[in-house]
């Protein structure tokens, strides 16, 4: 048995009293009399003195105070007090049998938000069904009240997890129950015997666009009922719901969407009204105007905040990014981001031509400098001659820690011989150096550099070629007693392929 069939079943879903149940059929007829219908009315005091003090209530307006139920009707017409009639007979209902720490206050609250909603647009539109939209939206929960009766605890804190929006508790309701307060609602009121356009609207209130039948522009209100509902019944505006709210407005009703905050006014002054009778304590008046200002204003503030917050997250990402391309103790580019540099490089200087020259340097004997005067001192150095390198940031280029000792310098657009040029007067400069690791101390330090370059006469195979050209380059100037520089040459020619390697020459 699923769970719809359950709460149907259950014992604990709510019974109408006699009374309700001829007052029903009597509503449903198209042949009920008036005056029997205020003999019934008058055989119940409860039901009377909630009747009377409706009418006599200012929502209605009334210039003198009405006795007897057959004045009332005589005043208001035999639909009014039907759909009055029944309003009051399913709340007595409702009020007598939900559980005690139920939020009946806040639940009727919600209704007669609904049904005061509801009655205003049908006015609006000229409609002649305002008395039963105002019954239809005043009972579209009841299978909300009848969940809570038969499931109890559980489905109240499904309940609060939704704030007062029942189009969201609809939503979770389909994912984790497999049916719905609508649904439920529905099946209830056709068990009572309900007139069918109440059940319509109870079963379609929120998925209007489901319904085919005859009774649509009442469905439509009752569902727009419940959204002012979902705006109104907090204590904060919701302001995205009352946007949702306008454009539906006038995309079903025609009312325009510059009128819906002035209707949501009307419904909060007349919901304050009629609430005595619901016995529903009056909120300090709220001018919506103002509120929806207000909120406005709060949610162009958070627009700002966001985007700051936007803002400040990019610029992090750019330095984490930054930061992952980057050696930590010079600052200068990483291996990674050197290997991305160097590809880059080559592939633009392949395709426009271009020359493109690679240096490699070396700190001779840096070893000895971390054995004799500690790794703190041999950063020191490398921190120096980082900077030295920076004075010569190439254009579109990179200066990279290659790793351990060794720094590279990518140098698209510049000529082997003019790379060598640079080469050696970054290790003439670094080899007058004088270089303070602390403490008073001041050490001598060189360094070997190798030089390999592409041209349009000196053709390379990949990056990865060139990068051996120069690591070659740097061996050589090395094992040539180190602090100084050579070159290597590809010879002359105009493609190099895999199968012909290139010949080489080092001066």
């Amino acid at each position: 048995m699923n769970l719809l069939d359950q709460i149907l079943e259950s014992p604990q879903l709510p019974t109408l009293p006699r009374i309700a149940v001829r007052v029903i059929e009597l509503c449903k007829s198209d042949r009920c009399e008036l005056q029997e219908l205020v003999d019934v009315i008058s055989t119940d005091p409860g039901l009377t003195v909630k009747l009377l003090a409706s009418v006599n209530s200012s929502y209605y307006g009334l210039n003198r105070e009405v006795v007897t139920v057959s004045e009332a009707t005589k005043l208001l017409g035999l639909r009014a007090v039907k759909t009055l009639t029944i309003a009051f007979c399913l709340s007595q209902v409702i009020s007598e049998q939900c559980p005690h720490d139920f939020d009946l206050e806040g639940f009727w609250r919600r209704c007669l938000y609904s049904a005061v909603a509801a009655k205003l647009m049908a006015e609006r539109i000229g409609s002649d069904i305002e008395e039963e939209a105002f019954t239809a939206a005043l009972v579209q929960d009841i299978g909300l009240a009848a969940m809570v009766q038969v499931i109890g605890r559980d489905y109240q804190e499904l309940m609060k997890s939704t704030g007062s929006n029942h189009s969201v508790l609809n939503r979770i309701e389909q994912n984790q129950l497999s049916t719905d307060h609508a649904q439920v609602g529905a099946s209830l009121a056709d068990r009572w015997g309900l007139p069918e356009i109440l059940i319509d609207a109870i079963r379609y209130h929120h998925n209007p666009e489901d319904y085919k039948g005859e009774n649509q522009q009442v469905v439509q209100i009752v569902n727009l009922s419940s959204l002012v509902a979902d705006a109104l019944s907090p204590e904060q505006i919701a302001v995205a719901t009352i946007s949702t709210f306008s454009s539906q407005l006038e995309e079903w009703l025609g009312i325009p969407e510059e009128q819906a905050h002035d209707l949501l006014n009307d419904v909060e002054e007349k919901s304050r009204k009629l609430g005595g009778s619901f016995k529903i304590k009056p909120r300090p008046q709220r001018d919506i105007n103002k509120l929806l200002i207000q909120a406005n204003d709060r949610l162009i503030k958070m627009a700002i905040e966001s985007n700051q917050r936007l803002v400040e997250l990019e610029k992090k990402n750019y330095q984490l990014k930054a930061a992952a391309q980057r050696d930590p103790l010079t600052g200068l580019a990483n291996r990674r981001m050197f290997d991305s540099s160097l590809r880059e490089g080559y592939l633009k200087s392949s395709e426009a031509d271009f020359p493109l020259s690679l240096i490699l340097f070396d700190i001779d004997h840096f070893k000895k400098i971390n054995d004799e005067y500690g790794h703190l001192a041999g950063d020191r150095v490398l921190i120096m001659i980082a900077r030295l390198l920076q004075e010569h940031e190439p254009d579109g280029g990179c200066i990279a820690r290659f790793g351990g000792e060794e720094f590279t310098l990518v140098l698209p657009r510049l000529g082997v011989a003019s790379a060598a040029q640079i080469a050696e007067h970054m290790r003439s400069r670094i080899e007058q150096l004088r270089f303070d690791i602390g403490g008073g101390k001041r050490i001598h330090a060189t360094v070997s550099a190798g030089v390999a370059g592409r041209d349009h006469l000196r053709q390379l195979s990949s990056e990865i070629e060139l990068l051996d050209c120069a690591d070659k380059a740097l061996y050589a100037a090395k094992s040539s007693g180190r602090n100084c520089v050579r070159v290597l040459r590809p010879m002359m020619m105009p493609r190099v392929t895999p199968d012909k390697p290139c010949d080489q020459a080092v001066d």
